[in-house]
């Protein structure tokens, strides 16, 4: 196509032409597809796309009734005109319609036929809508409205529209596919404003407000994140991934029992399940029948405990960074320091690295470092100074530091024993002095967020009851730098509190505030609604919403978006996460009944059990609980019964061989992962530390298994080694070549075995 403006016969066009005219032409040839294909019930222009008009609406609307439309998971587009009449005009028209019903009223009146109630009904409604216009309550506009369904495939085409026709039905609106109209019908639902197709209805415009389709909030699905909760107004599932925000950060405000910690260990359980690494501050021992689900380790911080933090241990910090941090240490520890009391610390630093070799050389850092005790006999002596201006510094010190050295908080006064290997991690200090909290809860901090910090894979600190950290100067500003640096480190920083004043109010809380994409605001107490709404610009209904919410409730804001939802747990998981005296008691009789003693080896919560190691009673008690009998082949090929709880897609079989898989995996590491997202089924590290990705293939039908294994094979290619394990053996004949190595049941064990 020859732009003429451009051509060598267009010199006319040239003297004629404005600018703009050419701009709006080369706009117009740059944006126009290269072929479009009209038919009679649909257009193709690269996709297939296929207009529905409305051609008749209900009598009675309510506001947001189009969100059905809207929240439809399909591709189409909606577009909706709206032109307003003129109050002449209206009131003309109106006029003219009540003498036309009157007309026909007043004849059939005379013929003596009975007079249809909807006659009645839209004669009421004109002379009431005639009233409202000339009160100056309501205006009128003619509405269309337009749903675009596209698709790649006729087929699906057909379909999607049928699903869009039928919800219209559903609201009560009559839909219709202009024929031979297409053309017209495609333009009136591009974004140019402009209505070719002209299927109009005239409307009121409190009525063309409620058709406005946005009026229920909702959030982008990540496929690769978790179920955060359902829409309070239509129970959407909410799936979101913290790491696919502008920062990972969650902020849980709410008054006490309003579920907070249930909330946020609902969602560590699930991010754990999708191989993120745990680890939380607890102050009130409240997430160690968690941590024990899944095998995680419990660090108890406390005197008769074993676990320390040397406050002098580097952890691998530069000798100047773990000086600067010492002194933020000992403000947390002295309070705030006068300048005699930090000349003489970091006088006394000094000495005390110097002591045991270490210097400005790295070569000295991994030297074993002082300890309490050492920087102690280091100020002792200065006590004995002549000079008031050393003398009372450093007696101030002296006398702080006793309770460390020899008084109740001694047991910081040693080497560093913690190990953080393990993929969850519990820090109890709900036994750690009072006199000394704040100042574990600093050292737990740093040391947590520098070893974190050595890894780029996903990670969540937690820190319960954020209020002690955020109130207290050094551990509020600790808070305040990891808050603005944890992202470049891909770690999630998630802080629970229910005293929203200390966030609203410090500065490192409004740091957090303001580096926090998601936040969860549960039920709050109307003392403090007020700062809420301010702080977070709550509309009445959201401030309603949290004034009345009940537990298990919240407003989710992730960034810009924000939604009313509901917090649900499976049986399985609330049986993990809740503190209910009266459930837990229930669930202890459960898994123990009395006068039946179970094998020491079974497990109630394993979704897959062999039946062949189950007692009558154990089996009695997995058919009471929803688990069904299966028989499968096992890893060895052989037919086996199994009992199963499969709450997944898939077949039984692909559930079954997934569980065996991992099962003779966890013999060999504890890195096994299993997953049921779009994530291989299995994955784990090597004994050489290599990531490798494993994918059961087990669905009916050989054209299915090979779709499956087509959708999977780009996740596989990401991880240093991939493979397939197939129950049927054409798979593995036919398509090597297609997706590499593809493996039968029976050849699993050894194939995992040598990995290590």
């Amino acid at each position: 196509m020859n732009i003429p403006f451009l051509s060598s016969g267009s010199s006319e066009k040239k003297d004629t032409e404005s600018y703009e005219e050419y701009e709006d032409r080369l706009i117009e040839y740059l944006t126009s597809p290269s072929t479009i294909q009209i038919h009679p019930k649909d257009i193709q222009i690269t996709k297939y796309h296929q207009i529905i008009t409305a051609i008749k609406y209900p009598r009675l609307v309510d506001p947001g009734w189009l969100t059905r439309l809207i929240q439809m998971n399909m591709d189409f587009d909606l577009s909706i005109h709206i032109f307003p009449y003129t109050i002449d005009t209206t009131v003309k028209m109106l006029e003219n319609e009540i003498k036309k019903q009157k007309t026909d009223i007043y004849a059939m009146e005379t013929e003596g036929k009975i007079i249809p109630q909807s006659l009645i009904q839209q004669h009421q409604d004109t002379m009431a809508l005639l009233s409202l216009i000339q009160q100056g309550t309501e205006k009128m506009f003619d509405i269309s409205l337009y749903i675009d369904s596209k698709s790649y495939q006729k087929e699906e085409l057909d379909q999607n529209t049928k699903k869009i026709m039928d919800t219209m039905n559903s609201i009560m609106i009559t839909p219709k596919i202009p024929n031979y109209q297409m053309y017209q019908a495609l333009k009136s639902t591009l974004p140019v404003g402009k209505d070719s197709l002209e299927v109009t209805r005239n409307i009121t415009s409190s009525a063309a407000a409620a058709c406005f389709p946005f009026a229920i909030t909702s959030l982008e699905q990540h496929a690769t994140g978790v179920l955060i909760g359902f829409n309070a107004y239509n129970s959407i599932p909410i799936i979101i991934d913290p790491w696919k925000l502008s920062n990972p950060n969650t902020l849980v405000l709410g008054t006490s029992g309003g579920g907070k910690s249930y909330s946020i260990k609902l969602m560590l359980m699930r991010e754990f399940m999708e191989g993120v690494s745990i680890n939380v501050i607890d102050p009130q021992a409240e997430y160690t029948d968690l941590i024990k689900t899944f095998n995680g380790d419990i660090i108890r911080i406390a005197p008769d405990s074993e676990s320390v933090i040397n406050p002098f241990d580097l952890t691998d910090q530069t000798l100047d960074e773990k000086k600067l941090s010492l002194l933020a240490f000992f403000r947390c520890l002295l309070g705030e320091l006068t300048e005699p009391q930090r000349a003489i610390l970091d006088e006394t630093i000094n000495r005390a690295y110097e002591e045991k070799g270490i210097t400005k050389d790295p070569k000295t850092w991994s030297r074993e470092p002082p300890i309490l005790e050492d920087l102690y006999n280091e100020v002792l002596p200065l006590t004995k100074s002549s000079k008031e201006i050393i003398y009372a510094p450093a007696m101030s010190i002296v006398n702080r530091l006793k309770a460390y050295v020899f008084g109740p908080m001694r047991f910081l006064n040693q080497k560093t024993k913690i190990d953080l290997s393990n993929r969850m991690i519990s820090f109890d200090i709900k036994d750690a002095p009072d006199i000394g909290k704040g100042t574990v809860m600093f050292l737990l901090l740093e040391y947590v967020y520098t070893q974190m910090k050595k890894s780029k894979e996903r990670k969540i600190l937690v820190i319960d009851e954020a209020w002690t950290v955020l109130s207290a100067g050094d551990q509020a500003e600790y808070v305040l730098r990891l808050v603005k640096t944890c992202r470049k480190f891909n770690l999630g920083l998630v802080m629970i509190t229910q005293d929203v004043e200390d966030v609203l109010v410090s500065r490192a809380g409004r740091a957090v505030l303001t580096n926090t994409a998601t936040k969860f605001l549960l039920k709050q107490d109307t003392s403090i609604i007020d700062q809420i709404v301010e702080q977070f610009h709550i509309n009445r209904a959201e401030e309603q919403f949290l004034k009345t919410a009940s537990a298990g409730t919240a407003l989710l804001i992730a960034e810009n978006t924000r939604i009313p939802i509901y917090i649900t747990a499976s049986p399985e998981e609330h049986r993990i996460i809740t503190t209910k005296p009266d459930e837990l008691a229930m669930y202890q009789n459960l898994k123990r009944p009395e006068g039946k003693r179970l094998v020491r080896e079974f497990d109630v919560n394993r979704p897959l059990q062999h039946k062949s190691d189950l007692t009558d009673e154990q089996i009695q008690m997995l058919s009471e609980r929803d688990f069904e009998e299966v028989r499968v082949k096992n890893l060895t090929g052989e037919s086996e019964l199994f009992l199963i709880k499969n709450e997944t897609d898939e077949t039984d079989e692909h559930f079954v061989l997934q569980y065996l898989l991992y099962e003779a995996l966890s013999q060999f590491t504890d890195t096994a992962l299993m997953h049921h997202t779009r994530l291989p089924d299995l994955t784990f590290t090597s004994g050489d530390g290599k990531l490798i990705a494993v994918e059961v293939e087990a669905d009916v039908g050989l054209k299915k298994s090979i779709e499956n294994m087509q959708q999977k094979n780009s996740v596989m290619q990401k991880y240093d080694e991939n493979y397939y394990v197939v129950s049927n053996p054409v798979l593995k004949r036919d398509y090597q070549d297609q997706f590499g190595l593809v493996i039968t049941r029976d050849e699993a064990l050894a194939k995992l075995q040598s990995y290590f």
